[in-house]
């Protein structure tokens, strides 16, 4: 049995984090993060493999090892989809199939490992195009769209995907570099998946739950031809009841409230808000929630800044401070202080 090194401590803290984080998101979440359980309980599997085989305990047996790598790509894809959809059908487990003739070739240990690295990375692009769709898809829904925003994975999946590429690059100049510098590259990119998994981990214990992706309402080939002047009465309709009633004060208001509020389709209201004031149903919101915040501020309202977010509409202090800054462009306490001035 070989010696343990740096490099095994950090897969014996992904075996923790692993199995921490499957029975996190098993117990205290819904249906849909068991996606993210099992990947979890399976990335503390891999480490255990890892482990067993770099000590030379089962390397002789069979090496299994390099085939998770090609299986780490669709899980994160699948876990994803599941977050976003709420279900998965049986058949898309074939996102999985691709790994099981690899089983024979193991011996081809570098082969294996570079085919995998590949195919985590375009899974990982495959990824982060759904979870943009999906951000789309709450910005035209909902005006709390940024409170469910799930980009902070998409840079955490940029992130695991560059340093994944560089290690591919380790992998293929292994005889041109020394053992103690391939053993740090091994080490590096496993310390960055081991922070990755804990982030990942901490983001989605503190975020709520995700809305139920709905009807696609996103431009299709007739919104192009769509001329302004085919919404303009109906979206000066809408802007005057919204104004009148102050229905953007709601927390959480969606399009389908303001369907029932108003009558309108939620298609025609949407398509309406896009053609003539060209923004997604949340900056138009939320556009009238940061002008209530300001008339507040202009009137030297006793209240804080927080007190002002809360009854304009804005249901955190995060999601206010992003809005606020995205649409006046700086913070809000730069703009109270800059009225005092």
């Amino acid at each position: 049995m070989e010696a343990l090194n740096f490099v095994n401590l950090i897969q014996a803290g992904a075996i923790a984090i692993g199995v921490l984080g499957g029975v996190l998101f098993w117990l205290t979440k819904p249906y849909e993060f068991r996606g993210i359980a099992f990947f979890y309980l399976a990335m503390a599997l891999a480490a255990t493999i890892n482990i067993l085989e770099e000590t030379g305990v089962t390397r002789d047996i069979y090496l299994v090892s390099p085939v998770f790598i090609m299986l780490f790509g669709p899980a994160t894809y699948l876990s994803a989809k599941l977050i976003i959809e709420k279900k998965l059908l049986w058949r898309e487990a074939w996102h999985l199939a691709p790994a099981l003739p690899l089983l024979f070739f193991t011996s081809y240990t570098y082969e294996v490992i570079a085919v995998g690295t590949i195919w985590r990375l375009a899974y990982a692009l495959f990824t982060m195009s759904m979870i943009w769709k999906y951000k789309r898809l709450l910005d035209e829904e909902r005006s709390d769209a940024e409170e469910h925003s799930l980009n902070w994975l998409i840079w955490v999946l940029v992130i695991t995907a560059a340093f994944n590429l560089v290690d591919l690059v380790r992998l293929n100049i292994q005889p041109l570099i020394s053992h103690g510098l391939n053993i740090l590259g091994q080490g590096v990119n496993n310390a960055v998946w081991l922070v990755a998994s804990m982030v990942i981990i901490v983001k989605f214990q503190m975020q709520g739950n995700l809305p139920k992706k709905s009807a696609k309402l996103l431009p299709d080939t007739k919104d192009g031809e769509a001329k302004t002047e085919d919404y303009t009465a109906v979206f000066e309709e809408l802007d005057k009841l919204i104004r009148l009633n102050e229905w953007y004060l709601k927390p959480r208001l969606t399009l389908n409230d303001l369907s029932e509020l108003t009558g309108l389709q939620v298609r025609e209201i949407s398509r309406a808000i896009n053609v003539v004031k060209e923004l997604p149903f949340n900056e138009y919101i939320n556009g009238f929630r940061v002008e209530y915040v300001c008339n507040a501020i202009e009137t030297g309202t006793k209240q804080s800044l927080l007190e002002i977010a809360m009854a304009a509409g804005f249901s955190s202090k995060a999601s206010f401070n992003k809005v606020f800054k995205q649409i006046a462009g700086m913070t809000p306490s730069e703009y109270k202080s800059r009225i005092k001035a």
